[in-house]
């Protein structure tokens, strides 16, 4: 657990310095010692930045620390189509559902105006499609996951360990819950492949899917049921889950996990 506590302290610290860079140079730039209480273009360019930034030197902390080994096991299945259009549709199915039940659960999205923001920024849209799939899955599945998984032995409470950090540090309780599913399919896939590079994809395809209904959606405040109506709308949930399980039992039948060895390593 020492090496979760670690990287979460650094993942957060990351995000403080570079906010607070920015922020300073706001209100210097701004002659004022206030920040704004609501969201303005000069200000959410900062924020922008800095959540870029901040992602960005993660990732290089990750890789120069040596927490993930960017070998040929990590990006393993660039030639296994069938498990790259496998994670695709299982992605796409969970989405259905997760989403359906995201707007009947109806938790405060606390940051909605920021995200409404970023998606309308190229910065923005590059930080969220790009930068934390990538970020982020080296930090909480390669990093953190795998690490608990070659400590205890265990894959099911290091999935669930790993996938509740990635959760819980989303902060918006919107995104809390659904985070911490989307981590127990994303730490199952990386436990049957060895292989970040499902992960990465699945977690570009989430996330470039909500940028893409953002922007091309008329009313930004859409939702399945407004579009599809009742009966759509839970037509489409139940279809997703349909496929979700489709994959989750040809992934664990047909295709053959990559060979992968959890062995013990020491702590950074």
């Amino acid at each position: 657990m020492g090496r979760l506590i670690k990287l979460v302290l650094y993942y957060f610290a990351y995000q403080l310095a570079f906010y607070g860079i920015f922020s300073c140079g706001y209100m210097l730039y701004q002659h004022t010692t206030n920040l704004p209480t609501s969201p303005n273009g000069d200000y959410m360019n900062c924020i922008i930045w800095a959540q870029a930034l901040a992602t960005v030197a993660m990732g290089i902390h990750l890789i120069a620390g040596k927490y993930v080994a960017l070998n040929r096991q990590t990006w393993s299945g660039i030639g296994n189509g069938r498990l790259m259009f496998t994670s695709i549709a299982f992605m796409v199915g969970m989405g259905l559902w997760s989403n359906y039940l995201s707007e009947k659960v109806a938790l405060p999205n606390n940051l909605q105006e920021v995200f409404n923001y970023m998606m309308k920024h190229p910065l923005g849209i590059l930080s969220i499609t790009v930068l934390a799939p990538i970020v982020e899955e080296l930090l909480f599945r390669g990093a953190i996951q795998g690490h608990l998984m070659r400590l205890w032995r265990n894959p099911t409470w290091s999935i669930v360990i790993a996938s509740l950090t990635f959760g819980i540090v989303h902060g918006n309780p919107a995104q809390v819950p659904f985070a911490f599913i989307l981590g127990l399919a994303l730490g199952w896939i990386y436990y049957r492949t060895g292989s970040l590079l499902p992960n990465i994809i699945m977690h570009f395809v989430n996330n470039t899917t909500a940028v893409a209904s953002f922007l091309t959606t008329k009313d930004p405040e859409a939702t399945m049921t407004s579009t599809f109506g009742t009966t759509g709308a839970l037509g489409a949930a139940l279809l997703g889950g349909l496929l979700t399980l489709v994959c989750i039992w040809y992934i664990q039948t047909k295709l053959t996990a990559q060979p992968t060895f959890w062995k013990n390593e020491e702590e950074h």
